[in-house]
C-alpha cells in the first residue's frame, strides 16, 4: 500500500476511535461514564493533584461510576492511545522527512508518540490501583497520577503539533524562497 494511503488510513483511524471514545455513547465511553458516575470528570482529563481530592472524586463517582471507569481503563483508553499511535508515529515522521533534522532530535522526536502511549498506559495503572483499592487509599499511586497525566497530556500534545509546526515552518521557508527566487 503506497505511503499516503497507509498515512489516510492511519489518520482515519486515529479520528475515528478520538472521535467514537469522546463522543459516542457506547459502555466504556466518556459519555457513557459521565451519565454513570453522576457527571463525574475523568482523572485523566482532570487531574487532582491532593489526596483528599482525588479520593473525595473517586468516592463522587459512585459504585457504578467507579466500575464503570475501571472497565473504561481496560477497554477504551487502551484501544484509544494504540488507534492513535500509527497516525501520530508516521504524522512526525511525514514532517521530519521535509528538515535536516539529525538522527538524535529525529529518535528524540519520534519517541513522543510512544511515550504518550506509554504513559497512558501507566496511567491506567494507576486509575486501575486506586479503583481497585478503594476505598483504602494507596497514597503513592495518587500522588504520582496527576504527574503522568500532565507528562502524557504534554507527550500527546507535541506528538500532534510538533509536526504541524515544522510543516508550517518547512511551507513558510518554501515561500520565502519561492517569493525571493520570483524577484
Amino acid at each position: 500500500m503506497p505511503n499516503h494511503k497507509r498515512f489516510m488510513l492511519a489518520f482515519a483511524g486515529a479520528v475515528t476511535v478520538f472521535v467514537a471514545a469522546h463522543f459516542l455513547d457506547f459502555r466504556g465511553s466518556v459519555p457513557d461514564f459521565v451519565k454513570t458516575s453522576g457527571g463525574g470528570v475523568l482523572l485523566d482529563m482532570k487531574p487532582e493533584f491532593t489526596e483528599a481530592a482525588t479520593y473525595a472524586r473517586l468516592g463522587g463517582y459512585g459504585e457504578r461510576g467507579r466500575a464503570n471507569y475501571a472497565f473504561r481503563n481496560v477497554t477504551v483508553d487502551i484501544l484509544l492511545p494504540l488507534g492513535m499511535l500509527p497516525f501520530l508515529l508516521m504524522f512526525m515522521d511525514r514532517a521530519l522527512k521535509r528538515t535536516s533534522a539529525g538522527k538524535a532530535t529525529r529518535a528524540i522526536l519520534l519517541a513522543l508518540p510512544i511515550a504518550y502511549v506509554v504513559l497512558d498506559l501507566a496511567e491506567n495503572g494507576l486509575v486501575l490501583a486506586a479503583l481497585a483499592s478503594f476505598p483504602v487509599r494507596v497514597p503513592l499511586t495518587v500522588a504520582v497520577l496527576p504527574y503522568v497525566t500532565i507528562i502524557k497530556r504534554a507527550a500527546s500534545l507535541l506528538s500532534l503539533f510538533l509536526p504541524l509546526v515544522i510543516l508550517g515552518f518547512v511551507f513558510a521557508r518554501a515561500q520565502t524562497r519561492k517569493v525571493s527566487g520570483a524577484h
